[in-house]
């Protein structure tokens, strides 16, 4: 899925909404408080409430620039990046890619079943969530 928005607030805004996010579930997971100059290549273990876990690696980190992670599970890899481009005005340009591949052809099946019906519902929440970081 690949989300193109135009964002009111300048790149270096979003981004610390971003890299405050990164480091609260970090510390939330690990107990740990990295400087965000480490994040990059900074892997934990990610535990849910459900029980199940991931791994997750920061992949790229440039500040007010790229943001990327990647979460492996047992049954998936799902990779998520974020890129921001200034525009003019304070404004800026935000490109979302993520990726999910699976593990298993069942999985598969079922990843694409999920992204087909459920995909406008993701996309939508994205953007209100992304509308909501810039209104912070």
């Amino acid at each position: 899925m690949k989300i193109i928005m135009n964002l009111p607030v300048a790149p270096k805004v979003f981004f610390n909404q971003l890299q405050q996010s990164a480091l609260a579930d970090i510390r939330q997971h690990t107990g740990r408080e990295p400087l965000p100059k480490s994040l990059r290549g900074f892997s934990y273990a990610k535990n849910w409430p459900n029980g199940r876990t991931a791994r997750l690696t920061i992949t790229e980190f440039e500040p007010n620039s790229v943001y990327a992670y990647e979460l492996v599970t047992p049954q998936d890899d799902f990779k998520v990046r974020y890129q921001l481009t200034p525009l003019e005005n304070g404004k800026s340009r935000l490109v979302y890619e993520e990726s999910l591949v699976a593990k298993s052809a069942r999985g598969a099946a079922n990843n694409r079943a999920s992204g087909f019906l459920l995909g406008w519902f993701r996309k939508r929440r994205f953007k209100k969530m992304a509308r909501q970081m810039c209104a912070t």
